[in-house]
């Protein structure tokens, strides 16, 4: 009796194993193909490209848009990120970090250079001291980047990821 219940549960096993064996994995789409092997690549780039670029191209005239007053406007969201981006490398490289008033908006060409500055010390997180790199950067910054997709999209402009 053991010898056929032996039987039949390696043939349950097997049966159960040979079609996912058996089946092909698709090609990645393209898009799978530039965010790397998960949501955002190997490493920050992805969300900082996008980001940055989001940054970068939209009009200045309209980065005091606001779809509502309770929230806030693409600069302030610009600006927000980049202090978050600043604090979390500070923090990572036991720096001090600087004061919450050199992150005021004045212009959209400062707005730029303190953003891509920010991703700059994260990136040197990654490099010089990686255990320590703050993953939830990647995430918080994705979340604001699909506030600035709205932003986009409101003004009938197309974001950076979907063109």
């Amino acid at each position: 009796m053991k010898f056929f219940l032996t039987i039949g549960v390696s043939c349950i096993v097997t049966l159960m194993v040979i079609p996912g064996l058996a089946q092909e994995k698709a090609p990645p789409t393209a898009g799978q193909v530039a965010a790397g092997t998960w949501a955002w690549g190997e490493d920050l780039s992805y969300v900082r490209n996008h980001f940055v670029k989001a940054a970068e191209e939209f009009p200045e005239d309209k980065y005091g848009y606001r779809p509502t007053e309770e929230t806030r406007t693409f600069a302030e969201i610009i600006m927000h990120v980049a202090r978050y981006n600043h604090l979390s490398a500070a923090h990572a490289m036991g720096r001090q970090s600087e004061d919450v008033h050199e992150f005021a908006f004045n212009s959209k060409a400062e707005a730029v250079a303190k953003l891509k500055k920010s991703f700059e010390q994260l990136e040197e997180v990654a490099k010089l001291k990686g255990d320590q790199f703050p993953l939830d950067v990647l995430i918080h910054t994705s979340e604001h980047y699909g506030n600035l997709v709205v932003y986009y999209r409101l003004n009938g402009l197309v974001p950076p990821a979907s063109r």
